[in-house]
């Protein structure tokens, strides 16, 4: 894993998820300060960092902020919210949600978001300001 990346703020999801995908646009589009980088988990740079975390297996969203522990579950969604300063219904309630129960609902999301969303074959291809914050 390149320590390149090392100091910045990280968003590692499922390529293939078009679930993923959609909170992908939805962070770019808030991100105004352009200080998130991108990297699917299906890349070299992600399957690394998978690896070195011993985050086994892990196949939905991981966010990663410098000098923390990897966010994931319902923890990742919660801690980018508040890192993007997004501080709508969904931010509140998971700050309200016992952390057990909201990670029973996203596990449950993750495990039938193929069912209910067509799993992608291919990457989107992202536009050039994306492109450059995007880690394989």
């Amino acid at each position: 894993m390149s320590n390149n990346y090392i100091d910045k703020s990280i968003i590692f999801y499922d390529g293939h998820c078009p679930l993923c995908h959609y909170w992908i646009r939805y962070a770019i589009k808030k991100d105004i300060s352009n200080k998130l980088y991108f990297a699917p988990i299906q890349g070299k740079f992600g399957k690394a960092f998978i690896s070195k975390n011993n985050l086994v297996e892990f196949d939905t969203v991981i966010f990663y902020i410098p000098k923390n522990k990897p966010f994931i579950y319902s923890k990742a969604i919660y801690e980018l919210l508040k890192h993007l300063e997004i501080y709508n219904f969904l931010y509140y309630l998971l700050m309200i949600t016992p952390k057990a129960f909201s990670n029973i609902i996203y596990r449950l999301i993750a495990r039938t978001r193929y069912f209910i969303y067509k799993r992608y074959d291919n990457c989107e291809i992202p536009s050039k300001q994306v492109l450059s914050r995007l880690i394989l």
